[in-house]
């Protein structure tokens, strides 16, 4: 349950919900921004730390809206884990959501680990550009910026292939791996 993606009422009831606790509390494409880099940076951030920056300070969501924001915090986190390449911020998928809320809530949840996310500042600056609204084009350049600091933090693992003995060499050479560089000479 908790990595189903909201639906379309429940992205609305949210940004009610957040609409409620006042204009300090994120709109929902704030908190999308927040969630994607928190997900996607380089250490995982308490929730203790994050969720407050939600609400906007000393006041707190209730039940229905922080069991709607950690189900989008879970749901974002899986997206990016098994399918990082097909990321899109919300702004892109039309309504209301705004690029420049979202790039906002982005910088929040960099700020939240600033000393981590040091690292990839120094070696891809160009790569934050578009989170910062720098560029003509920022708002389509966003979507590819996410996807490459997603893979630079988050690296897909070597797979490695136990071989056999009696197996091919996946070297190529025609020979047994036994005979070939198996052989430990």
């Amino acid at each position: 349950m908790l990595t189903t993606p909201l639906s379309d009422e429940e992205y609305d009831q949210l940004d009610d919900l957040l609409q409620d606790l006042g204009e300090q509390a994120m709109d929902v494409s704030g908190l999308e921004g927040l969630l994607t880099a928190l997900v996607v940076g380089p250490r995982p951030v308490a929730q203790a730390v994050w969720l407050p920056k939600v609400w906007g300070g000393d006041a707190a969501g209730t039940e229905a809206a922080t069991g709607l924001v950690l189900r989008h915090f879970e749901y974002m986190r899986k997206w990016m884990e098994q399918d990082p390449g097909s990321f899109e911020p919300i702004y892109e998928c039309g309504g209301a959501w705004s690029a420049q809320a979202w790039t906002e809530g982005f910088e929040t949840g960099m700020r939240l680990d600033a000393e981590g996310w040091a690292p990839l500042r120094a070696a891809h600056p160009e790569w934050l550009a578009p989170l910062q609204r720098e560029g003509d084009d920022w708002e389509r350049a966003v979507t590819r910026s996410v996807i490459q600091i997603n893979a630079y933090c988050h690296p897909e693992p070597v797979k490695t292939v136990k071989v056999g003995r009696n197996d091919p060499c996946p070297c190529g050479s025609g020979k047994k791996y036994k005979k070939c560089c198996g052989d430990g000479k």
